[in-house]
């Protein structure tokens, strides 16, 4: 399983092989739902507790209007080929966005019913985009070797933001008070309070790679990476305590359930 998100109270994991997994009772219990693709599904994202869409590899992308009980699937080869789509956002106002390897960014105005290319950066631009986010009125990706891009115009048109790391960045959370945190591989985390304009380094503890993060609604920040690895901060990204999963097994994403709880998956 590689994501997980909210649709109302139920609860959508996607993974390998096409599947999407569900759950009514808060991640207690989970039942199977086979998609129209086979190939594995990176990401999935919802607008409402029925409108939802999940994306993947071979260029993967399938659309729900039901909460995940069926999948349609979306034709979009003429503007992603095979390459693999890792992620996908929605935005709100039948806005959703989806992104992967090789610099690969498409959008969608309808809900998800169809999708337009758009170019990041510079034609020459073939990073990995792990993350796309609303942050400080614009849209802000975090991509492989340390690449950071903002959008203010709503995705139509991307500018390189100076990056304080060139390693890969895996993901962002907004944290609350105009502070947005990036994390990524070897325990990296970098915080900004300015927009962008200066970043801290904040110190984790750990060189195990952050895979996932998100703030719950309580105000903390909750981190989830690799062999188990739960890193917490209750004071916006200004500095994180580590747990680590008794199992040992890398966590890739995380969501909080309806009246409390978390499930990483």
């Amino acid at each position: 399983l590689l994501h997980v998100a909210r649709a109302g109270d139920r609860l959508v994991a996607v993974g390998e092989r096409g599947f999407a997994l569900l759950s009514d009772d808060s991640g207690k219990s989970w039942r199977a739902v086979v998609t129209p693709v086979n190939r594995t599904l990176t990401g999935v994202a919802f607008e409402t507790e029925k409108l939802g869409v999940a994306v993947g590899h071979g260029g993967s992308l399938v659309r729900t209007e039901d909460g995940g009980d069926t999948w349609t699937a979306i034709d979009i080869e003429n503007d992603a080929g095979s390459d693999s789509l890792l992620g996908v956002a929605s935005f709100g106002g039948g806005r959703f966005a989806a992104y992967g390897a090789f610099g690969m960014y498409l959008d969608s105005s309808d809900g998800g019913a169809t999708w337009q290319r758009r170019q990041v950066i510079s034609e020459e631009f073939e990073n990995h985009i792990s993350q796309v986010l609303p942050f400080h009125g614009a849209l802000w990706m975090v991509a492989e070797y340390g690449t950071l891009a903002r959008s203010d115009d709503g995705g139509a048109t991307w500018i390189e933001v100076v990056s304080p790391y060139n390693g890969s960045f895996f993901g962002a959370v907004d944290a609350g008070g105009g502070v947005l945190v990036i994390f990524g591989m070897r325990g990296t985390v970098f915080r900004t309070a300015d927009g962008g304009l200066t970043w801290q380094k904040i110190e984790t503890g750990t060189t195990t790679a952050f895979n996932g993060g998100s703030r719950l609604s309580d105000g903390r920040i909750l981190l989830v990476g690799n062999s188990g690895v739960v890193a917490e901060s209750a004071d916006n990204g200004a500095t994180f305590s580590l747990k680590w999963s008794p199992a040992g097994r890398g966590f890739s994403a995380l969501a909080e359930v309806a009246g409390g709880g978390i499930v990483a998956v």
